[in-house]
C-alpha cells in the first residue's frame, strides 16, 4: 500500500463524531475571539479569558468551570450516506443496504470524512427526501459547495480547509479554514447554519507559532440552537508513519459570550466525545498510549484501559453509543512503511465502567468485506444503543465499504459500500 495514501487518510480522519453553526442574523456581526497559543499546564478545567477584537485580553476569568453546552436526546440515525469507489456522487442507503438515491458531488475527493456535511433531515412522503449535502473541493484553490435536488451550486470560496463537522439533523455546521503567515499559522474558525454560511464570519482566529491548527470536534446545541465548539488542536502539514492523529488540548468556545474554557491539557488529546457531550475519551499527547475515559470531567473517577500487548501505536477514533452504555476505539501495533506491511488493528468495545466486552480483529473483517487484505478499519458511529458502525478500507486505499457490528462481536453486517461521509437522520 502507498505511503502516501496512509498520511492522507490520517489526516483526513478524525472522532466522532458527529459530533455546527448559529443561526445568527446578518445584520448582528459576531464578536471575533482571537486566540493565541498558550500553553495550558492544569489537568483541571481551567477558564481562559475572554478576547475581543482590537481590545487587551480581560485578565479577569469567569467565575464558573463549567462549560454550558445541552446535551443531545436520543436520536438515533435512519440512513447513512456513503462515497463509492469512482467517486462523482454520494449515495444514500438505509441500514438494510438499500439505495435511497444519489447526490451529485463532482469534484468530491476519496476520503471525504469530515470534508462533507449532511444539512437536513431523511424523511419519506412517500418516497425518500434526500437531504443536502454541502462538500469541499480543491478546486480554485478550495471551495464549498451544496449538492441539493439533483444540483450542485458554490456556496463560498474556502482556502485550505481542515474539516467541516455538522450536527444530526439539521443544517448546522462548523469549520476551519487555514493561512500561513510570517506570525505562524492562522486558523479561522467558522460556525453557522447552511443559509448563513456563505457570509458567516469566524467565530474564532487563532494564531500558533508551532503550526498548529484549531479543529472543531463537536457543535453544542441549546433550544436547536448552536451555542459552542469543542475544538482541539492538531500538527498541520506533517508526514510520516502517522497512526493516530496527535492532537493536543481540548477546548470549548461558547460562542454567546466568546469565552474559552480548556478541559484537557496539553499532556492529553481528545479521541472522542458522546452524542450528549458528557463523556469524553482522551490519550496522551504522543497518541502512543491507552484509551481513558471520564465523566463530566471528573478526573478522580477517569478510566484507563490498558494497550493490548501488540497495540504498539496505541489507540484512538472513540466513539459512544448514544445511550452512554458502551464506548469502541481502535488499537494498532506494526507498521504500514514496513514491506511487507506488519501493520494490523483491533476494535475494542467496553462498558463505561472499564470492563472490555469484545475484540475486533481486522482480519475478522476480510470475509464480510470481499477485501483479500484489510488496510484500515475505524469505528465511525452507531447505528443504535447496541450497534457499532465501521469504515473498513481496502490495502489498496481506494475501495471501502461499511459494516456493522454488535456491543458483544456478534451480528457482523454489510451495509454499504464506499468511503463514510455522514449518518442520515429523520
Amino acid at each position: 500500500m502507498a505511503h502516501s495514501k496512509a498520511i492522507y487518510i490520517f489526516i483526513l480522519i478524525t472522532l466522532l463524531s458527529g459530533i455546527s453553526s448559529c443561526n445568527l442574523p446578518l445584520s448582528t456581526p459576531v464578536p471575533i475571539a482571537t486566540q493565541t497559543n498558550t500553553p495550558v499546564p492544569s489537568s483541571t478545567p481551567t477558564l481562559l479569558p475572554t478576547i475581543q477584537p482590537t481590545i487587551a485580553s480581560s485578565p479577569t476569568p469567569s467565575d464558573t468551570a463549567a462549560a454550558t453546552p445541552v446535551g443531545l436526546s436520543l436520536y438515533l440515525p435512519n440512513g447513512i450516506a456513503t462515497y463509492p469507489t469512482g467517486g462523482g456522487k454520494v449515495q444514500y442507503y438505509d441500514f438494510q443496504g438499500q439505495l435511497l438515491g444519489e447526490a451529485q458531488a463532482p469534484n468530491l475527493e476519496s476520503q471525504p470524512f469530515q470534508r462533507a456535511a449532511i444539512a437536513g433531515v431523511l424523511t419519506y412522503s412517500p418516497g425518500p427526501l434526500l437531504p443536502p449535502l454541502v462538500y469541499y473541493v480543491f478546486e480554485n484553490g478550495g471551495e464549498l459547495w451544496l449538492s441539493s435536488d439533483n444540483n450542485t451550486s458554490l456556496l463560498k470560496a474556502s482556502p485550505n480547509l481542515l474539516n467541516l463537522i455538522g450536527v444530526p439533523g439539521k443544517s448546522i455546521m462548523a469549520y476551519t479554514l487555514l493561512e500561513y503567515s510570517d506570525a505562524g499559522l492562522i486558523s479561522r474558525l467558522f460556525l453557522g447554519e447552511l443559509q448563513t454560511l456563505p457570509t458567516a464570519d469566524p467565530i474564532l482566529v487563532n494564531t500558533n507559532t508551532e503550526i498548529y491548527a484549531i479543529k472543531p470536534l463537536a457543535i453544542s446545541l441549546n433550544n436547536g440552537q448552536a451555542v459552542g465548539v469543542w475544538y482541539t488542536t492538531v500538527p498541520y502539514g506533517i508526514g510520516g508513519d502517522i497512526v493516530f492523529e496527535p492532537r493536543k488540548t481540548l477546548n470549548y468556545l461558547d460562542s454567546t459570550n466568546n469565552q474559552i474554557t480548556t478541559y484537557l491539557n496539553m499532556s492529553k488529546g481528545p479521541a472522542g466525545i458522546s452524542d450528549d457531550q458528557t463523556w469524553v475519551a482522551y490519550t496522551p499527547v504522543d497518541g502512543n498510549g491507552p484509551m481513558s475515559i471520564v465523566h463530566n470531567f471528573d478526573f478522580s473517577t477517569s478510566i484507563t484501559f490498558p494497550l493490548r500487548d501488540d497495540s504498539n501505536r496505541g489507540s484512538g477514533e472513540a466513539v459512544f453509543s448514544p445511550d452512554n452504555q458502551y464506548v469502541a476505539w481502535r488499537e494498532a501495533g506494526g507498521s504500514i512503511a514496513d514491506q511487507p506491511s506488519t501493520f494490523h488493528e483491533t476494535i475494542r468495545i467496553a462498558t463505561l465502567d472499564g470492563n472490555i466486552l469484545t475484540e475486533v480483529s481486522d482480519t475478522s473483517l476480510i470475509n464480510i468485506s470481499g477485501f483479500p487484505e484489510i488496510g484500515w478499519v475505524v469505528p465511525v458511529g452507531w447505528l443504535d444503543a447496541q450497534t457499532l458502525v465501521l469504515e473498513v478500507r481496502a490495502s489498496n486505499w481506494d475501495t471501502a465499504c461499511i459494516i456493522s457490528v454488535k456491543f458483544d462481536g456478534s451480528g457482523l453486517a454489510y451495509i454499504a459500500p464506499g468511503s463514510l461521509v455522514g449518518f442520515l437522520y429523520p
